[in-house]
C-alpha cells in the first residue's frame, strides 16, 4: 500500500485537509533542538514578530536612557534602570508568546507544521522554549546595558558604583518575564488566534482586578488568586518569602498552567485546514 494511499484510506483519522496528515509512526520524529531552532527562526523572521523585537528593544532602550536624564545630576542607580526597562518587555514579551502559539494556525500554516512534525505536543513545547529563550536573552542584554549604563552615570556623577543593589530585581525579573511569556502561551493555545490572545490577555487580569477591589474577600486573598498581586513581590527590592512564593505558584497555576493545559488539549485534536 502506498504512503498516499495509507493516508487517506477509508476510516482514517481526521477529514478534509486533516485525512492528508502524515500518521506519527510514518514520520521519524524530528530533534527537539532543531524544532527550537526552527521557531526561534521563525520569531525573527517573520514581519510581525521582528517588528514586535524591535519596538521592545527601542522602548526598552528609550526609557533607559530618560531614567538616565532624569538621574544625570546624582547619577542612576542599579536598581532604578532594570526597574525602568522591565515595564515595556513585561508589557509585550507576552504578546510575542501569543503570537508564536497562535501564529500557525491564524496564517493557515499549520497544515505544513505538522506534515513535517505531526507531534503537536513536541512542536507546542519546541514553542514555548523558544520564546521563552528568546524573552530571557532579551533581558540578558538588559541587564548588561543597565550595568554599563549604572557604571558610566556614577563615574561622570561621581557617586559610588554599586553593581550588587537590583540582583533581587534581576531574578524576580527573569521569574516574571518566564510567567508573562507563559502566559502569552497559554492564551495563545487556548485561543488559536491571535487577535483574540492578545484581547483576552490583557482584558482578563483588568477583570480579575476590578473584582478583587469590589470584593472584599478577594482583595484580602487576592495574592492567591490575582496574578498581578502574586507578582508585585518580584519586582520588590528584596528577596520572596515562602508564602510568596507558594501564592506566586497558586496564581500561576491557575491562570497559566490551566489554560495552557485546555489549549494543548485542543491542539491534539483540532482539525488542521
Amino acid at each position: 500500500m502506498s504512503a498516499t494511499s495509507e493516508l487517506t484510506r477509508p476510516g482514517a483519522p481526521g477529514t478534509g485537509a486533516t485525512a492528508y496528515l502524515p500518521q506519527i509512526e510514518d514520520v521519524p520524529a524530528l530533534s527537539f533542538t532543531r524544532l527550537v531552532g526552527v521557531e526561534l527562526r521563525k520569531l525573527v523572521d517573520t514581519r510581525t514578530g521582528r517588528w514586535l523585537l524591535i519596538t521592545i528593544l527601542l522602548l526598552t532602550a528609550a526609557v533607559m536612557a530618560v531614567t538616565l536624564w532624569i538621574g544625570r545630576q546624582d547619577g542612576t542607580g542599579l536598581f532604578a534602570l532594570l526597574t525602568a526597562a522591565n515595564i515595556p518587555q513585561a508589557v509585550l514579551l507576552p504578546v510575542l508568546g501569543v503570537i508564536t502559539a497562535a501564529n500557525e494556525w491564524s496564517q493557515r500554516t499549520a497544515l505544513v507544521t505538522f506534515t513535517q512534525e505531526p507531534r503537536r505536543l513536541r512542536v507546542m513545547g519546541a514553542k514555548t522554549v523558544a520564546v521563552v529563550l528568546l524573552g530571557l536573552a532579551i533581558l540578558l542584554v538588559t541587564v548588561l546595558l543597565a550595568v554599563v549604563a549604572h557604571v558610566v552615570s556614577m563615574t561622570r556623577a561621581g557617586g559610588e558604583v554599586d553593581l550588587w543593589h537590583g540582583w533581587s530585581l534581576v531574578v524576580g525579573a527573569v521569574v516574571l518575564q518566564t510567567l508573562g511569556v507563559l502566559m502569552g502561551v497559554a492564551f495563545g493555545t487556548l485561543l488559536l488566534n491571535v487577535p483574540l490572545g492578545i484581547v483576552l490577555y490583557f482584558l482578563t487580569p483588568t477583570v480579575a482586578s476590578v473584582l478583587v477591589v469590589t470584593t472584599s474577600w478577594l482583595r484580602e486573598h487576592a495574592a492567591w488568586f490575582e496574578l498581578g498581586t502574586a507578582q508585585l513581590p518580584l519586582i520588590g527590592d528584596g528577596w520572596m518569602t515562602g508564602e510568596q512564593w507558594a501564592q506566586l505558584g497558586t496564581t500561576s497555576a491557575l491562570w497559566i498552567g490551566l489554560p495552557l493545559a485546555i489549549g494543548c488539549w485542543r491542539v491534539a485534536r483540532r482539525e488542521v485546514k
